[in-house]
């Protein structure tokens, strides 16, 4: 089954930015201790490890089950889990009239004590169009996602770069199968760099970009079924063309090794 990669860069904010450490994972897919395995859905605000689920009107809403799934496989990045959470229905609004950002039903909230990263795991609930997963502070968008009308893995990711309060996480149109939901008070960049590894890989509309080669690299790009598309080995700077998509650049020199995240569109 094909996986795609959703990966959304908000602007950093010019100037510091003072951050609270705070770094939180829900593994509804394999923390069988807070999310074991249940059938009976929830009836009454409902919260487990600083989430809390909010429910009303929705006949699977909290249910968790059976439903294995791996992304990014064969990569540094792979999650495999064997459950899923399941929303059991849209949350009664649909911020794309660019007003409601407040969900009514069926969604997930949790404190923040300012600036985080954002990171899900999840499925749609059906292959029917439309329905959109969301991510507001509850008066403006943090990030979403629209449905493409498949229930192959899927992944989103995003900064939220305001103050402290509450995060939504909901659903428009119909419902989601969420399977991990993580903040980081690690930023997301815009460019992604470790120490010591000088070559940079970076994708511009179709092509993709190596730059500041100062040794042999070896770049291998990867699907994200884990299939390696192409390899690249170069002593100076230079570019190629992919098709549109997501991918897994790994890039090795004697330096060491990074991993980076490519959208070529």
């Amino acid at each position: 089954m094909k996986q795609k990669l959703l990966y959304v860069l908000m602007p950093l904010l010019v100037g510091a930015i003072s951050m609270n450490a705070q770094d939180k994972v829900w593994d509804f897919g394999n923390d069988t201790v807070n999310w074991p395995e249940n059938s009976t859905a929830l009836t009454t605000p409902t919260t487990v490890d600083g989430l809390t689920q909010v429910p009303e009107g929705g006949s699977g809403f909290g249910v968790v089950e059976g439903n294995s799934a791996t992304w990014f496989a064969g990569t540094e990045n792979e999650y495999t889990s064997v459950n899923r959470w399941k929303a059991g229905g849209n949350s009664g609004v649909d911020p794309s009239d660019g007003v409601t950002f407040m969900p009514t039903r069926r969604y997930l909230t949790f404190p923040v004590d300012g600036p985080v990263a954002v990171k899900i795991w999840f499925r749609q609930g059906g292959s029917s169009t439309p329905r959109d997963l969301w991510v507001t502070d509850g008066t403006s968008e943090v990030t979403h996602y629209v449905g493409l009308g498949d229930t192959d893995p899927q992944y989103l990711e995003a900064n939220y770069l305001g103050e402290a309060g509450n995060l939504f996480v909901f659903f428009a149109g119909n419902a989601y199968n969420l399977y991990k939901l993580e903040i980081s008070s690690t930023l997301l960049g815009t460019n992604e760099f470790v120490e010591g590894v000088s070559t940079n890989v970076k994708a511009i509309g179709d092509t993709v970009y190596v730059s500041n080669v100062k040794s042999n690299s070896e770049i291998n790009i990867f699907g994200l079924t884990g299939a390696l598309i192409k390899t690249v080995n170069t002593n100076s700077d230079t570019s190629f063309n992919l098709n549109a998509g997501f991918y897994i650049a790994t890039v090795k020199t004697s330096e060491g090794q990074k991993s980076v995240k490519l959208v070529v569109q």
